[in-house]
């Protein structure tokens, strides 16, 4: 597994944890590239081809950066705005990203508290995230859990020690290491139990089709208790009358799962409970047997090619 970081801190040689955290990367793990695009680009002018090819070439992309205003630095978002551009990370022919592991990792200066409905940022950190998430899956890219630290600013004589900082640096070290370790090395079945888990805790949120079509096949099968269905305009014609009548935040309980290898791909035999309640106040409790066909990509991910779903 080849892992891509862009490194995006525009001055990185005053920098401790985002120095650090690059340097050490390098150092722990194999077949790992390092772009740090504020030296590449000081003028901001991209050389979108390049960096696009460096993309195409990695399964794994970390985007490495301070967290600036609750945002990112100016030069990420200009590579944002450059690189993810029309039929390359979406759009018709927008499928190069397709399938690829996105990863936030990011440090930010202010302590926990701070990011709560009673702290002084009012917001926690995953909200200011969206715009971030909504573009791994506009590009069909696999959106992992972020890796943050606190308290990654080091002022002398005003606030935190170096020492402090590096040793939280180090820490965000190793939960990467850990995460990339796990990515490389975690078994089908578990991969696949772990994916219907999240499958289902976005299904309770009644969450954006884009999450969902992200793991679909094109022309997959789709059978549910109101018709049968073919890939992503199916699912999402399925899924839009699914959320015109039920409420988000309804519960959809695995009550068993069994995975099988079979020529290739997998058989995963469910059972699942589902407690939700109308826009009209009425409430639902179905049991559900489900049966799906999926495959394991190259890259590592989970892609559905027949869904059936039937109550019993």
């Amino acid at each position: 597994m080849k892992t891509l970081v862009i490194l995006a801190h525009p001055n990185l040689d005053e920098s401790i944890a985002n120095k650090r955290i690059a340097e050490q990367l390098s150092a722990k793990v194999e077949k790992l590239e390092v772009r740090d695009i504020f030296n590449l680009y000081p003028d901001y002018k991209i050389d979108i081809k390049a960096e696009q090819n460096a993309l195409i070439d990695a399964d794994t992309v970390i985007f490495q950066y301070p967290f600036y205003w609750y945002n990112m630095p100016a030069i990420l978002k200009v590579w944002f705005d450059e690189v993810f551009n029309f039929n390359f990370a979406y759009g018709p022919e927008g499928d190069k990203l397709k399938g690829k592991n996105f990863m936030l990792s990011f440090t930010i200066g202010g302590p926990d508290d701070a990011y709560s409905p009673l702290g002084y940022n009012h917001f926690r950190i995953p909200d200011f995230l969206k715009p971030m998430e909504q573009s791994a899956y506009l590009a069909q890219m696999n959106y992992l859990e972020p890796v943050y630290e606190h308290g990654m600013v080091y002022i002398p004589g005003v606030y935190n020690t170096k020492e402090a900082v590096e040793e939280k640096s180090d820490v965000q070290v190793q939960r990467l290491v850990e995460r990339l370790d796990a990515l490389a090395n975690e078994n089908p079945e578990n991969k696949i139990k772990k994916f219907a888990k999240d499958w289902f805790e976005h299904f309770d949120l009644m969450a954006d089709d884009g999450y969902f079509n992200n793991y679909i096949a094109n022309g997959a099968k789709l059978q549910f208790p109101e018709g049968e269905f073919i890939g992503h305009e199916g699912f999402s014609q399925w899924y839009a009358n699914m959320k015109k009548n039920i409420k988000p935040n309804n519960e959809h309980r695995i009550e068993s799962i069994n995975v099988s290898a079979n020529n290739g791909h997998f058989d995963v035999d469910l059972a699942v409970k589902l407690k939700a309640e109308t826009f009209e106040g009425e409430s639902i409790q179905i049991n559900a047997k489900e049966n799906w066909k999926v495959e394991i990509t190259r890259d590592g991910r989970v892609k559905i090619h027949e869904y059936i779903v039937k109550t019993v």
